[in-house]
Formats: C-alpha cells, structure tokens, sequence
C-alpha cells in the first residue's frame, strides 16, 4: 500500500521508540541489577515488553489500515509511554495528532495513493484494460438493501466453469450487456470497442481466459483473466444487470483466487476507475489493497484507474 507522508512519519517514530526501549533493555542488563528489588525488575521488564509488543500491534494495525484500534493501541502507547521519559511522551502525543490529519484518515478510507502517471496518446493500448476499470460488476456493497422479492422461491442452483474458446459468444454477451451503461461514460469504456472474434482469438491462442457463472442453467455473469509473473490478473468482470446483489460478482473473484493458488501465484490483481466506488468497496472488502495509481489520457477523455492486489495464502 502506497503511504502518505503523515503515515510514515508515524511509522518512523514507532520504530523510533522500539529502538530506544530496546537500548534502554540492553542499558538495564548493563547496570548494576543488585540495587533493583526483585518485583521492581520485574515490573521494569514488564513495562518495557508492553511497550513494545503494543508499539509493534500499532504497526501492524496500520500497514492493515485499522484505523479505531489503531487509535485506541496509540492511547495505549501513550499511557506506557509516561512510565519511561519525556521523549517517549511527546513521540506518543505526536502519533495521535498524527492520526486526526486528513492525509492519515484519507490512508484508511484507502484514497491515498501516489501523484498519478500520465499516459499520453499511446495508452490507448493500456486502456483497453485498464478499463476494466469500470468493471460492470457493480456490485453493491454488502450492507445494500436488497430489492425485495413479493414471491418465495427457492435458491438458485449458482455453478462456475471454465470457459472454452466456444464460449466466447457467451463472454461477449455477457460483457456487452454489463458494460453497456458506459457507453455514455468519459471516456466510455474500451471493452465496448471489443469484439466476438477478438475474445474467440484470445482464448483460442491461451493468452486470455476466462470463466462463466451460471444461475441455474443461465449464463449470468463472467470474468476474463491472465496469468502475468506470479500473479493471476482479471478484468472485464461482468454481471448483467438483472442478476446484479446477489453476490456473483464477489463469488467470481473468489473463483479467481483459488484459480491463482492452485497454480501457485503469490497475488491477484485487478484494476477500477476511482470513481466506481462500489466495486473499489466490493474488492477493498474482500483484502485488496490500492498499490497503483495511473491516469488515463485518451481523446474522449481521461479516467483515473487504481491498480488493487492482494496477496493469496494468507
């Protein structure tokens, strides 16, 4: 995860503090322990191994962009910290105030990135996915009202298979019927620029596959992806607009990871316009974190897409 300035100042004075509580151990052991009772000691040692094993929770805490017990552990640091020096107190007041500035609780919604790239007129190559960064999933996050249903039925029978180049009429349609509402987007997406015989052409040369999920026996919705290094990479993640909040979106991406961990890939990307805040929600709450940022210039227009990973296994 790229970090602002704030954060990682925050992070420097914590291992700031780690190192001078590990200097003031080894100054301990150094001294003359026979003038020390034996419960004073061990109350020392206790002092000192709190401090630190709440300090490294804050890291932890942070690098995961936990921000209420990160809030509540710096209080923690705090109240240990005046059982030390005066150092130790003022670093520890430093970190809270570092936690109410914007670029801080900006890092926790998980908006900070870097300053953006950009790509002139030749990105349009690029774009063609990095646009999948209007991935029509657009699934709602978890806590959307559903629509409610007037008649009880039971569930669906929800399966996912592997598509084959005879599919790809199939993963056309689907991506059609999903990216349609973007044709009036700047810029539209470029998966409307695609065509039945591209998708056919990359599935039967193995540069690209993809995967179907059936509701019932109807295909409802897809995702294409590609194998690049050690990550599994998909995009054009697509459910069509009558089978949408019904957590297909969210079920595909976990077909993705497991895909990556069967062939034993360390991550799995993806990528979304910034301004698609559902899925950036969708995908943020399943563990991928933002690592990228690139600014799309093309002639009907730019679009910012964010680069999000995660790291499979874990």
């Amino acid at each position: 995860m790229i970090k602002p300035t704030s954060v990682r100042i925050m992070l420097f004075i914590l291992y700031f503090k780690i190192i001078m509580l590990g200097m003031g151990v080894v100054s301990l052991f150094n001294s003359d322990l026979g003038e020390i009772s034996a419960n004073n000691l061990l109350i020392l040692i206790a002092l000192l191994v709190l401090g630190v094993v709440s300090m490294v929770i804050m890291v932890l805490m942070i690098n995961r962009r936990k921000l209420m017990p990160t809030i509540l552990i710096s209080f923690a640091v705090l109240l240990l910290s005046m059982f030390f020096n005066l150092i130790q107190v003022m670093l520890s007041f430093i970190l809270i105030l570092m936690l109410v500035l914007r670029t801080t609780r900006g890092y926790f919604r998980g908006e900070n990135v870097q300053p953006a790239r950009v790509s002139g007129q030749a990105s349009e190559v690029i774009d063609v996915e990095a646009d999948e960064a209007a991935q029509a999933a657009l699934e709602e996050p978890e806590d959307a009202p559903a629509k409610p249903s007037p008649l009880l039925r039971k569930d669906p029978e929800v399966t996912i298979r592997e598509a084959t180049p005879e599919d790809a009429d199939t993963v056309y349609t689907l991506m059609m019927l999903a990216f349609e509402e973007y044709r009036t987007a700047i810029p539209p997406s470029s998966a409307l620029e695609e065509t039945e015989e591209s998708i056919l052409k990359a599935l039967q040369e193995q540069s690209e596959s993809a995967a179907i999920l059936y509701e019932d026996d109807t295909a409802s919705a897809m995702v294409r992806y590609k194998i690049i290094d050690d990550a599994i990479y998909f995009f054009r993640l697509s459910v069509v607009p009558n089978r949408r909040r019904r957590g297909y979106a969210r079920q595909l991406v976990k077909w993705i990871e497991k895909q990556g961990i069967s062939q034993g890939l360390n991550i799995s990307r993806c990528r979304v316009r910034q301004s698609v805040q559902n899925n950036l929600v969708l995908y943020q709450n399943m563990g991928y974190e933002i690592v990228d940022q690139e600014l799309i210039v093309r002639t009907e227009g730019t679009v910012k897409a964010l680069t999000l990973e995660k790291k499979l296994g874990v």
